[in-house]
């Protein structure tokens, strides 16, 4: 048993006594893991009951478009309870974020302990289920958020500057204005009988007001370009995780209905087993009115 801990600071056995807590605390192992080792792997067999003693994990799942971060889990937390429940291989991966210590209790030790100490499986099963409950919680109370508005809430000014010069400069406004500029300066340039032109042919003053707008122009638009970019990788982000609830929801769906039919089907039996019942308390009463 690692010194300088109580097994009681963790969520799931808070519960429990002193006796039944000593008891388990004598079959915990410690792991050391580096930072960006795996503590398990998503199929792996369920061997144990994880505790984070010091450092931190993140609870990871592959998709399509890369991994997703389902949790993070700091000290004093658990995870990987599921699978010492169901015996289901593990649906995630478990990565340390930073050199961490994780203890460990085996899973023929936890089924062991529930076997002989029922009363304390069940404060363990209702942690279990109160989790289970917060996390369907948090899935009903997601929204889709806009985007836009985020980022708007968070653009600098030199961002917002740079919108509107890139916005304008890619108009019908600024082409027509800046096409009415440029004949404008080069039909007075030409009439030499009114005045002296200030930049006669071919124009060199106006070349290069011209040279030192597109110099500053083309930064900027880079600069929104980028925004841009920025803006679209977030929202393909938002869009993976909207799809990733509604596939999450839609399970549930299937989890619901599963249930609903296994009770329907339970139900039936049980009517069935009734008027059978029925049907022999009637034959017997008929075989002693005939007697």
């Amino acid at each position: 048993m690692p010194e300088d801990f109580d097994l009681k600071r963790v969520p799931i056995f808070h519960k429990l006594t002193e006796e039944e807590s000593d008891r388990l605390e004598k079959n915990i192992e410690q792991r050391e893991v580096p930072s960006g080792g795996a503590i398990f792997a998503q199929g792996d067999e369920p061997d144990a009951l994880y505790i984070v003693k010091e450092g931190e994990v993140d609870i990871v799942m592959d998709s399509p478009n890369g991994e997703v971060i389902l949790a993070t889990v700091s000290p004093g937390s658990f995870f990987g309870e599921l699978g010492i429940f169901d015996n289901v291989p593990r649906s995630a991966t478990a990565r340390a974020t930073k050199d961490t210590k994780v203890l460990l209790l085996r899973r023929d030790v936890v089924m062991d302990f529930l076997e002989n100490n029922p009363s304390a499986s069940l404060r363990i099963l209702s942690v279990v289920i109160s989790r289970l409950r917060l996390a369907d919680q948090m899935m009903t109370r997601l929204v889709s958020r806009n985007i836009n508005e985020i980022l708007e809430s968070k653009a600098t000014l030199g961002q917002r500057v740079a919108d509107k010069v890139a916005s304008f400069g890619g108009s019908w406004t600024f082409i027509i204005i800046f096409a009415t500029i440029l004949f404008a300066w080069m039909g007075a340039n030409m009439v030499e009988a009114l005045w002296k032109p200030w930049d006669p042919f071919p124009f060199i003053f106006l070349n290069l007001m011209l040279s030192c707008l597109a110099a500053i122009q083309a930064p900027i638009i880079m600069m929104s370009q980028n925004r841009a970019g920025e803006i679209d990788r977030l929202r393909a982000e938002l869009d993976f995780q909207v799809n990733l609830k509604a596939e999450i929801a839609i399970q549930q769906l299937h989890r619901k209905i599963d249930e609903l039919r296994v009770n329907d089907i339970r139900k039936l039996e049980n009517f069935h087993v009734d008027q059978v019942g029925h049907l022999h308390d009637l034959v017997r009463m008929l075989k002693k009115d005939t007697l």
